[in-house]
């Protein structure tokens, strides 16, 4: 007798409890209804329209960066990043008003003294394109990592001074006076600031050190900081702070400052973007006027990881799009163990409100 046809079981998935889901793979979204998972796939290599996944390398490692652990450091590129796209996406004339600066290294803001000359020349001399911002950019923005994973904000408003005039024709006169006009490039510091969200003596200690290290690499490149520009409040009743204020947080986290430093920015660009849409200037309100007494970390780092995504599908020339994928644990790199999904959780931030010159128990918290 011959044998029956083999007959597979149909699929069956398994079933979760409400406190214990079983994720699956098997069903996406598909032009906006769930469906099964197609079977056959897109031969993307010998596509001519769909760029190489690799060029998306840079806003990949950003992007997987910020949605690892909720509680980790970020990274240069991280940071960087999400700057540049909200700069990138100010109206042209706007544009040219602001430049985000490439991330400031630990080789330099956390080296010896001693080693420090040596490491600004080799690192700031020759790089034309570092200065470029700075010389042909009224506003400059500049993200400063001084200690692996830990960020401060340097902001400045930068003016052009007098050069030589270039068509004066001396007739051979060496002690000639050289008439003086207006030099089309930034290079003067006018007004600046470092702001750092940490209190204390360890907040000042690392500020202070920023400021001295900015002093040493801007001297190279002959950029003068006016007298006096360096913007501090300096209150009667003893309160003092580098401005623009900010919301300090605790020691514990550190982790955060990244994703401060990206919403301070976000901030000052909209004072820049005032300007310009009012056809203002530059006042030193700029800076004076305390920045917001709320921030919720987590909303600031959905929004940084956002960027990141669509920067992604822009990289692949819009031949990609955002997908969720359920998960119950994370693996980081090898040699470091998986955790679970839920440390990504955002914390209660009901009470991460803060008042200029107050907490929310009203007791001073400026130092």
């Amino acid at each position: 007798m011959p044998r029956k046809p083999f007959k597979t079981r149909p699929f069956q998935p398994r079933i979760g409890e409400p406190d214990a889901p079983v994720f699956s793979r098997g069903t996406i979204l598909d032009n906006g209804l769930i469906g099964e998972k197609p079977q056959s796939r897109v031969p993307l290599e010998a596509s001519k329209t769909v760029p190489d996944p690799a060029e998306t390398e840079n806003d990949l490692y950003a992007l997987n960066t910020l949605q690892l652990r909720r509680g980790w450091p970020l990274e240069p590129l991280s940071v960087q990043i999400p700057m540049e796209h909200l700069r990138d996406n100010l109206p042209p004339g706007c544009q040219e008003l602001v430049g985000i600066a490439m991330c400031g290294s630990t080789y330099i803001f956390n080296c010896d003294d001693e080693d420090l000359d040596r490491r600004i020349h080799k690192m700031y001399n020759k790089w034309q394109e570092f200065w470029d911002i700075f010389r042909t950019s009224e506003y400059v923005f500049w993200p400063i990592e001084t200690e692996k994973g830990y960020f401060v904000t340097a902001s400045f408003h930068m003016q052009k001074g007098l050069m030589d005039d270039p068509s004066f024709d001396s007739d051979g006169d060496p002690g000639a006076d050289i008439p003086q006009v207006p030099n089309p490039q930034f290079g003067i510091v006018g007004a600046w600031s470092v702001v750092d969200g940490q209190r204390g003596p360890v907040g000042v200690d690392r500020v202070n050190r920023v400021k001295h290290r900015i002093r040493r690499i801007f001297a190279t490149e002959g950029i003068q900081i006016s007298r006096r520009s360096f913007m501090r409040h300096r209150g009667d009743n003893g309160e003092r702070w580098n401005e623009p204020w900010v919301p300090p947080h605790d020691d514990d986290e550190g982790w955060s400052s990244g994703i401060r430093s990206f919403a301070i920015v976000r901030q000052l660009l909209q004072r820049v973007l005032d300007i310009y849409c009012y056809q203002g200037s530059y006042e030193d309100d700029f800076f004076q006027e305390p920045c917001c007494g709320w921030l919720n970390v987590d909303q600031v780092r959905h929004e940084m990881m956002g960027i990141c995504a669509i920067n992604v599908m822009e990289d692949m020339n819009w031949n990609a799009r955002l997908a969720i994928e359920c998960i119950q644990h994370i693996t980081t790199v090898e040699g470091l163990p998986s955790f679970r999904a839920d440390f990504l959780a955002p914390y209660d931030n009901d009470k991460k409100a803060y008042i200029p010159e107050t907490d929310v128990d009203g007791i001073p918290q400026l130092s």
